[in-house]
This record gives structure tokens, sequence and C-alpha cells, in this order.
């Protein structure tokens, strides 16, 4: 890992306006460049809009999902190549190999042309903490968890609602992840449990944790914002603001976190002890 800056863009997108919300991404890429980030954070589906929150707007969702053809991310890949930075955001995406499969997506394009896709893996669909979400009606689930090699960092990539599984931080820490990446669509009502949970896994798997959030209103709901960057022992790096857009940079200690890992031995041998956890692969009812 080596030392390198972070933006953190908490955005108030506006649901099924891509164009307007590009180019309000792209006035933050160009301050995230000036002031020396290597990487830049957006929320989930900020590219669409977070429109699947009354289960009615399904025509958006899809119609606004991207093959990564699309002008949208021409301009991004643009953008990432003329900034010299990289750039993760959330959009609704299409199967590249299922006809009719979309996926609520956090997405990684580079400077140099790559694009790295994670699929969400856990969709709220319920009551969850008195707001009812839909997500299950829209999105297949994701069942990988790859970490991309960067040559500044080694990143894992979550959704919102897998925060809430511990298995997942832990799958990106034991595959080397040096920083996660949790981009979120988090409500007023669920902002407790996310101070609660993300330094834990922060501490928990000894790595850097950068959590973005919408700001504003979509739809009616209220989203909390309060990104943030912990630092691999929970602490908070850098803090935006709560209920609005705001944004922020910060720079990661690489020593930090080497010398976290060499002290703390929940992710080596002598500590985690994965063959006594099988019951955790067991059904329950």
């Amino acid at each position: 890992m080596e030392k390198f800056k972070l933006a953190l863009a908490q955005i108030e997108s506006e649901p099924g306006k891509i164009k307007v919300n590009l180019e309000k991404m792209l006035v933050y890429i160009g301050k995230a460049a000036e002031q020396g980030a290597r990487l830049i954070v957006f929320p989930e589906m900020c590219l669409p809009g977070y429109m699947v929150m009354d289960g009615k707007d399904f025509h958006n969702f899809y119609a606004l999902a991207t093959d990564f053809t699309d002008p949208a991310t021409l301009e991004l890949l643009k953008a990432a190549e003329k900034n010299k930075l990289d750039i993760i955001y959330g959009t609704s995406t299409k199967s590249p190999s299922v006809e009719g499969f979309y996926y609520n997506s956090a997405v990684l394009i580079t400077d140099t042309g790559l694009i790295e896709v994670y699929n969400k893996a856990h969709l709220p669909t319920g009551n969850h903490g008195g707001t009812i979400f839909y997500e299950g009606l829209y999105a297949k689930p994701g069942n990988e968890f790859p970490v991309m090699e960067m040559e500044y960092a080694r990143l894992g990539a979550q959704v919102c609602y897998d925060l809430f599984f511990p298995e997942v931080s832990r799958i990106e820490a034991v595959k080397g992840a040096e920083l996660i990446v949790n981009i979120s669509a988090g409500p007023v009502t669920s902002k407790a449990s996310f101070d609660k949970l993300l330094p834990a896994r922060a501490l928990e798997n000894a790595c850097y944790f950068a959590y973005v959030n919408v700001a504003g209103v979509q739809g009616g709901v209220n989203f909390f914002g309060h990104s943030r960057l912990l630092n691999p022992l929970g602490m908070p790096v850098l803090e935006l603001a709560q209920g609005k857009e705001d944004f922020g940079v910060a720079e990661l200690d690489p020593g930090l976190f080497s010398g976290l890992r060499r002290q703390l031995d929940m992710l080596r041998d002598r500590g985690r002890r994965p063959e006594i956890y099988r019951e955790l692969s067991e059904e329950y009812e």
C-alpha cells in the first residue's frame, strides 16, 4: 500500500436524470484532481439516482442500467484519464451474460480505462428499522467479493446493506484488501446502526474503511450523509456533513496499516480458525 489521497463526494442526485447527475460528478472529479486525490468515491446509485424506495419506478432502474457502452460511462472514462484518478460510483447495471438480469452495482473506472464491477450481495427487502425497502424486487444479488489490485492499494468494494454482514468485510480482508469502500444510500432511520458498525468493520479487519452515503432527499426519503474515512483502528480520519451535500479529501497512511496488520492476529493463522467456523455455512430456520 502506498501513501495516497482519497476523495469522498457525498452528493444529492436527482432520480432518473443521468445527465444532471453526471455533470455534478464531473465537477467533483475536477475538484478531487485539483487536491491531488488518486481515487474519488461517490454514493450508491448516484448516477441514475436512488429510485428503488417506493417499489414503483422499475422503468428507470432498468432503462437507465448500463452495459458500459453508454455516453455517461464514456464521459467518466474520459474524466478519469484526463484527471489521472480512479472513480468508484453507484449505478444499476445489466448482466453481461443473462438477458433481463440487473444489479445494484459499485463500479470502478480507472485512469487507464479499466472497468471493474461489484454487484451488491445483500438486497434489503421489507421493513428494516422502520423503513420499507424494495431492492430485491428490482435487482439480482451478486455472489462474488472481488479485491481489486491497484498500484496504490488493494481495494474491496461493497454496497450499503452489505455492511451488516461481517462476512463480506472479512472475506475481502482475508483476500488482501487494505481499503474497503462501502457506497451507500442510508436513510436517517439507519444512522445509529451505521455509526456502530463502521468502526467495528475497520478495527476487526485492520483496514482503512471508506463509507460514502447519499445526502439530502430523494423520493421523499431523507438520507443522512455523514460519509467518512476510518483508519484501521476504527478512528475517523475524515468526516463529512450530516444531511447535506459535502466533499473532502484525506491521505491514507500505509505505515499505520502495515504496522497494525503485523501486530493484530485476527487475520493470521494463530488468531483465525476457519476450520471451526463451518456452522456459518449451515442453513437455520
